[in-house]
C-alpha cells in the first residue's frame, strides 16, 4: 500500500476533468489518496470526479476547500450548510472525511479556513505587499461564499478549527501521523525559495501584482493543531504551487493540479502526470 497526495483538481476545466478520468484504473487499486480540497463548486462535477477517483484508489481521504463551498447567485442557503452537505455526500460515496488508522499510520483531515489580517492580525498569515489591493476585489470568495451565524465564533477559521479537536487523538497507537488541510498552515510555505524557482525555470515575475495571496492563505491555528498531533507529514493545497519543505521535524507537501494556464506557464510544475506518492507502507518511509 502506498499513500498519494493531490489537491486543487478544479474539474470545472474540461482539461482537468479529463486528467482525472484518464488516471490509470490499475496502478492505484491498493493505494490511498489524500485529496486536499477544491474539486469543484458544481455538485455534479464534484460527484463525477470523486466517483472516478474512488474507482481507482483503495481509499480516499478528503477535506473541502474554498471553491467547493462556492454558491451561485441563484443558490439559497449558505456555505456552511453546503460544507455539511458535502461531508454527507462523501459518506455516501465512501470517501473518508474523519481521522482513521491505516496499519501503523493515522490519517487526519483538518478542517480550516483562512484568517484575513483585518479579522485577527495575530492569527493571519498576512505579509504586506507593495501595490496590493487590500479589498481583494477580484477574489471570488467575496461574492461566492456566504456564512451564517457561526455559533459564537468570530471567524470561519475559528469555527472549523474547533471541529477538529486534535487533542482527542493524542492517545492514538499509530506511530506515524499524516495530517492534511486545504489551507496553508505557515507563512514560510507561501513564498518560493531560489532553488524552487530555478527548478521551475521561470523568471521571478509576479503574475498578479495587485493580489496578495497571504491575506487568504490560511491561519496560524492550523499549525498549532498540526504540532499538537505530532504529524510526520502534512499535506496542504490552496496555493497552486507544488512544494516540499522540511521545517522543525515535519515535512510539508503540496501537490496540486491547478489551472491549465498555470501549468502551461510552468508556475505549478513541469510535466504533472499523476498524484504524488508521499509514503510507502512497506518501507514505512517517506517517498
Amino acid at each position: 500500500m502506498r499513500i498519494f497526495a493531490l489537491s486543487d483538481l478544479h474539474v470545472d476545466y474540461e482539461e482537468n476533468l479529463r486528467w482525472v478520468e484518464n488516471l490509470s484504473q490499475q496502478d492505484y487499486v491498493h493505494d490511498i489518496l489524500i485529496l486536499a480540497g477544491d474539486v469543484s463548486h458544481d455538485q455534479d462535477l464534484f460527484i463525477r470526479a470523486l466517483e472516478a477517483l474512488r474507482s481507482r484508489f483503495y481509499r480516499i481521504f478528503f477535506v473541502p476547500g474554498n471553491h467547493d463551498l462556492w454558491l451561485r447567485s441563484t443558490d439559497t442557503g449558505d456555505s456552511l450548510t453546503k460544507h455539511h452537505e458535502l461531508l454527507g455526500l462523501c459518506q455516501r460515496l465512501e470517501i473518508q472525511t474523519a481521522p482513521e488508522n491505516v496499519d501503523s499510520i493515522t490519517i487526519v483531515p483538518l478542517q480550516a479556513w483562512y484568517v484575513e489580517p483585518e479579522e485577527d492580525p495575530q492569527e493571519s498569515l498576512f505579509v504586506p505587499k507593495h501595490g496590493e489591493d487590500p479589498s481583494l476585489s477580484r477574489w471570488v470568495d467575496r461574492r461566492a461564499i456566504r456564512w451564517p451565524e457561526l455559533n459564537g465564533h468570530t471567524t470561519p477559521a475559528s469555527y472549523f478549527l474547533a471541529q477538529n479537536n486534535p487533542p482527542s487523538l493524542q492517545n492514538h497507537s499509530a506511530r506515524i501521523i499524516i495530517s492534511f488541510s486545504h489551507f496553508v498552515p505557515r507563512t514560510e510555505l507561501i513564498f518560493p525559495t531560489v532553488e524552487e524557482l530555478q527548478a521551475l525555470g521561470i523568471p521571478l515575475v509576479d503574475p498578479q501584482p495587485r493580489f496578495n495571496f497571504s491575506r487568504v492563505a490560511g491561519c496560524r491555528g492550523l499549525e498549532r493543531q498540526i504540532r499538537t498531533l505530532g504529524s510526520t507529514v502534512h499535506v496542504y493545497g490552496h496555493q497552486h504551487r507544488n512544494r516540499r519543505r522540511h521545517i522543525d521535524g515535519i515535512t510539508y507537501v503540496s501537490h496540486c493540479l491547478g489551472y491549465p494556464r498555470e501549468r502551461a506557464e510552468g508556475r505549478i510544475t513541469k510535466g504533472l502526470h499523476e498524484p504524488l506518492q508521499i509514503w510507502d507502507t512497506d518501507t514505512e518511509a517517506l517517498s
